[in-house]
């Protein structure tokens, strides 16, 4: 069936007080050496692949989003089939911060392009694709959401834009807060995705998850989680977006 507003599992259910208050007891003790690594440059590593990350740029690893997306691309085998059809594929990265996601994708087999606003995280993607010897198959552009690919249409999208509302006030607060990227992103999405193409969208209960889905299926886009996990302070679900009638028939809308 398509995805619906009124589809409960497309909305986790928001940590309860009690778990929430929990898990920050627990994180209190780390938290000077994650804020130390924060504010200054810092070498990640997830599965076995290094990541330059600049105090100026949005940590995977630290704030869990970026490494949990990217640990979803490296393990999938259902929605990233790589090259079913023997032709080359290709994806774009939107707001690609150290490069992680386009990494992934790239070392699964894709063409990869990736775009970010902040020109701090084009600097560090284009340095961690060269240290994870990728030069050949990723693209690292300067520019806002969708405009550096204008015309052109890819076979997978990844998207962990900021996810919280609010104006930005530093380079780093680009990577987490905007009033209206949401919405420009689920406008401008359908004009970027082949026909048959999907989209995995990261959303995080901290966030406006509500209102990135609302918009994508405004949008004309069906919305499917396919993995959630619940971390005690929040909850993250990757989502597969796709056109309304992928290949002529409507996508499932059930968790995987």
């Amino acid at each position: 069936m398509t995805s619906n507003v009124n589809d409960l599992s497309l909305y986790p259910e928001p940590p309860r007080g009690l778990i929430k208050w929990l898990s920050h007891l627990i994180l209190l003790p780390k938290q000077k050496y994650l804020q130390n690594r924060v504010n200054r440059t810092v070498t990640e590593t997830v599965l076995g692949r290094s990541f330059l990350v600049p105090p100026s740029v949005f940590n995977p690893v630290i704030f869990r989003t970026g490494r949990y997306l990217a640990e979803y691309i490296a393990s999938d085998d259902v929605i990233l089939e790589n090259n079913p059809n023997g032709r080359q594929k290709t994806t774009l990265d939107v707001g690609t911060g150290c490069g992680i996601h386009a990494i992934f994708a790239a070392a699964r087999g894709y063409d990869v392009t990736a775009v970010d606003i902040n020109r701090d995280a084009v600097h560090a993607a284009i340095k961690n694709v060269q240290q994870n010897n990728l030069t050949k198959k990723i693209t690292v552009l300067h520019g806002d959401l969708f405009a550096p690919v204008a015309g052109q249409k890819f076979d997978l999208v990844l998207c962990s834009l900021p996810k919280f509302r609010g104006e930005p006030e530093t380079s780093f607060e680009v990577g987490w807060k905007s009033n209206d990227v949401i919405e420009r992103f689920a406008d401008g999405l359908p004009e970027v995705l082949k026909p048959d193409g999907v989209a995995l969208v990261l959303l995080t209960t901290h966030g406006d998850d509500r209102g990135m889905i609302e918009a994508l299926i405004t949008a004309g886009l069906t919305v499917t989680p396919v993995k959630r996990n619940h971390f005690g302070m929040e909850i993250l679900t990757i989502y597969a977006v796709r056109h309304l009638k992928a290949n002529g028939k409507e996508s499932p809308n059930d968790m995987g």
